[in-house]
Order: structure tokens, then C-alpha cells, then sequence
């Protein structure tokens, strides 16, 4: 499996492309329902990939910093993986519970991605409908791939840096997101003016 998902990770040219294949890829090895990919910017995590995630999700985890109780955060922190195998059970995830509901998942886990000179490079998490601890084997092959990711956006950064690419990919992220909200705030207040 690892060297399947090496390959694939190899064969991209471009940083963004590079982190939508770690992203999919990492979903589909945990045989999870979302994932998020971070980025490091002074010091904070901001997500800059998703797959399935909720506008509200992508709000409260936007940026995450190392005190955050969330299982970024605390790979964040920690520089190892982050399994909180039942959000309603961790008690350091509370302030998290009702952004956890309304995405729809129980357990994540939150794995950096460290490059083989101790560079943080980003975060990954997998997030799951269930309650769930994905396998020793996953965590493992996960565990050698996020060093050979780490690696691979290191050489697709093209000159640039890390977090050059992270604000680029984060305000096009957030721009529908943002745009959106605005447009319903709108909508809400013309209507609200109207007496409708």
C-alpha cells in the first residue's frame, strides 16, 4: 500500500496538487467520511484542503493554534499523531462537541507531517462518521507516508515557501466560503427589510 500511495504522490507536479493527492489518499486508506490538510503560518495551523467538510467545520478550525484542545492542535503541539477515538468521550475536545455534530463525525485523528529534517510541513486529519481507532497497520503506513509527504511538498514548493503556498490555498478556500455566508447574510437582510 505505502509504495501505491507513493507513487501517486510522486507522480504530481504541482504543490496543490500534491496535497489534494495526500489528502484523498489518506481519506481513502482510513476508509474515512472527511479529512482537512493544514498548513503552518506563524506558528498556527489553516486548513487549506477539504473533503466533505461543513462551512461551520471549516469556521471553527480555520486556524488552530497549539493550545488548541482539538486533535490538530495537539499534533500541533505534540509532533505525533493525535487519535481521539470518541469526541464526545475526550474531555479537551468539549469546546469542539457541537462543531463535531453539526459535521457529522465521533473520531479523528490528526497526523504531522514531518519531513526527515525535522521540518513541520502541515497536518493531515481523517474525521469519522463512527466512533472509530483506525488500525495499527494504518496508523504505521501513515506514519512512513507523512514523512515521504513531508518530503514531496518540500520539492513542489517551487521556490516558494511553505506558507506562500498555504495563504494562496487557504483564501481560495475560504473566498467561496466567506462569499457564500455573505451572500446569505444579504439575502437575510434584504429580506428581513422587506418585512418579509
Amino acid at each position: 500500500m505505502l509504495s501505491q500511495l507513493s507513487a501517486r504522490l510522486n507522480a504530481q507536479k504541482s504543490f496543490d496538487d500534491g496535497v489534494q493527492t495526500i489528502l484523498h489518499d489518506v481519506i481513502a486508506m482510513h476508509g474515512a467520511e472527511y479529512g482537512n490538510l493544514q498548513l503552518p503560518v506563524d506558528g498556527a495551523l489553516i486548513i487549506v484542503a477539504q473533503s466533505g467538510l461543513s462551512a461551520p467545520f471549516l469556521r471553527t478550525f480555520r486556524e488552530v493554534t497549539e493550545e488548541s484542545g482539538c486533535a490538530c492542535g495537539r499534533a500541533l503541539k505534540l509532533r505525533k499523531p493525535v487519535i481521539i477515538h470518541d469526541v464526545e468521550q475526550d474531555e479537551s475536545y468539549r469546546p469542539y462537541r457541537d462543531a463535531a455534530k453539526l459535521a457529522g463525525y465521533r473520531s479523528v485523528q490528526s497526523t504531522p507531517l514531518i519531513a526527515s529534517g525535522g521540518e513541520l510541513v502541515g497536518v493531515i486529519s481523517t474525521l469519522f462518521a463512527q466512533v472509530k481507532q483506525p488500525t495499527k497497520i494504518e496508523m504505521e503506513t501513515l506514519r512512513l507516508y507523512s514523512v515521504e509527504a513531508a518530503q514531496r511538498l518540500l520539492v513542489l514548493t517551487d521556490g516558494e515557501t511553505i506558507a506562500a503556498h498555504a495563504r494562496r490555498m487557504y483564501d481560495r478556500l475560504y473566498a467561496g466560503l466567506d462569499g457564500a455566508a455573505a451572500s446569505a447574510d444579504n439575502a437575510a437582510t434584504a429580506q428581513a427589510a422587506s418585512g418579509a
